[in-house]
């Protein structure tokens, strides 16, 4: 005999009544092996404000760089989840009364749905708005589409979607009693399931950044939670201070090989010259009725949740006037003909680059700006806690808590990896224009500017 069926989803899937009810999400993920994730999750993947999420890599243009760089913010989304139940997981066998359905469903939602308001090619876009004179981060536009998706599931109440907007933003404090402070750390703090995911899927896709000792999720496996000035908060077995530490390197590595590499910036510095050159021209993104240029859509969320990487290939289509350098831009990046790199300096030289492009007639160069913290900056702010089993008690009974430093002077015999580096502020200009002969004007413009200004300071 047949099973009886019913339609699952805005996708109209039809299951059987007793796989319906089994029915979580089946990832298989490059970097977890293939991990379920429960149906209160998949109902969320199903929304098209998600699935946007896998046309949206999550390293924007470093796949320009690094051919490699192509995994989503889907990918990352789901990676996030799946670690958020992991850590929920290994809390609750220490945790009285332990973390109960409800906690789980909001924790493991706001991991999902943490990114959902990203634009193209990642932060790039913010900068890109910024531009226009609206100071705007992606959190924003994520709490304002994580909305629209709950309000449209009927198993998630009014109090559970306030806790899980208020998670993603990062004020989920004052929604929680003093017992459940640790909730507010798992999806945004310093040690958390995002920045665990991305360093740890970065490192997979974009081979030879960083090399860890071991998975940097690992850490989680022993987290508990501990009680500092009556409030709990998430801390880490002592002994994990090693990787700990070498997850601040990886950040700062990243930052200085690939996030900010001279090449990936000279790339996004093409990518932000396209998208004004289609504001410019009068370009305007249009869905179901609903017009905005460029840098207005993120205002629109029923606009914005359209919007992805694709961007290039509707402008490269577009047979509005005025788009003839976007176009070659665009051209130029897909082949990999990067803008290139002339000369670095320690100050701001944007004056004497308009400068220069107003004596040449047209935008011979650009300038980018890095400035990456030294990995004594990124970890000595770290508001992490560590513990110690209580020599009496044992590991279940009871702990002592136990500070940054002194989470480092316990691991003095233990190997503590990672590459330590310097602080890095720097502006950086390049030439956009493909002919040597300007390149080399250009060069030598700025070096003598430079030879200058080095003669003045000495």
């Amino acid at each position: 005999m047949q099973p009886s069926t019913v339609r699952c989803g805005s996708a109209g899937i039809v299951l059987p009544i007793d796989e319906m009810e089994q029915s979580e999400l089946t990832v298989p993920d490059a970097v977890y092996g293939t991990f379920r994730l429960p149906t209160f999750v998949r109902a969320v993947t199903e929304a098209p404000e998600f699935m946007r999420l896998k046309y949206l890599k999550q390293l924007g243009v470093s796949n320009a760089v690094f051919e490699s760089a192509r995994h989503t913010r889907y990918d990352h989304s789901l990676g996030a989840c799946y670690l958020s139940g992991r850590l929920l997981d290994a809390v609750n066998k220490t945790l009285n009364p332990p973390v109960t359905e409800d906690e789980r469903k909001c924790v493991m939602l706001a991991a999902a749905l943490h990114d959902i308001g990203h634009g193209p090619f990642s932060h790039l876009w913010e900068k890109f708005v910024e531009a226009y004179g609206a100071p705007w981060r992606h959190e924003r536009s994520s709490v304002e589409l994580a909305q629209r998706v709950l309000d449209r599931l009927e198993n998630v109440s009014i109090k559970q979607i306030a806790l899980i907007c208020a998670l993603i933003r990062g004020d989920a404090a004052d929604l929680l009693t003093a017992d459940r402070q640790f909730l507010a750390h798992i999806v945004s703090s310093d040690v958390d399931v995002d920045r665990c995911d991305y360093l740890q899927r970065d490192a997979h896709h974009v081979p030879g950044v960083i090399e860890p000792s071991r998975p940097f999720r690992q850490m989680f496996d022993r987290v508990r939670v501990v009680t500092v000035e009556g409030k709990a908060r998430l801390a880490y077995h002592w002994q994990d201070y090693p990787l700990v530490y070498e997850m601040a390197c990886a950040r700062q590595a990243f930052h200085r090989r690939c996030y900010q590499d001279v090449e990936v910036l000279g790339a996004e510095l093409m990518m932000l010259d396209v998208m004004h050159e289609a504001e410019r021209a009068g370009f305007r993104f249009t869905r179901d009725g609903n017009s905005e240029p460029l840098s207005k859509v993120h205002d629109k969320p029923e606009l914005f949740r359209y919007l992805n990487d694709n961007i290039t290939s509707e402008l490269a289509a577009s047979k509005l006037p005025g788009l003839d350098r976007a176009k070659a831009l665009i051209a130029r990046l897909q082949s990999k003909d990067l803008y290139k790199e002339i000369i670095r300096f320690s100050i701001d030289m944007i004056e004497e680059v308009n400068k220069f492009n107003h004596q040449q007639g047209k935008p011979i160069l650009g300038q980018a700006f890095r400035c990456i913290k030294s990995t004594k900056q990124w970890f000595g702010s770290f508001n992490v806690t560590f513990y110690k089993p209580s020599p009496a008690k044992g590991d279940d009974d009871d702990v002592a808590v136990v500070s940054l430093e002194e989470a480092r002077d316990l691991n003095h015999s233990n190997t503590v990896t990672g590459e330590s580096a310097e602080e890095i502020k720097e502006y950086i200009i390049y030439c956009t224009d493909t002919n040597p002969a300007v390149h080399s004007t250009a060069q030598q413009y700025f070096a003598k500017l430079r030879g200058g200004s080095a003669a003045k300071e000495s």
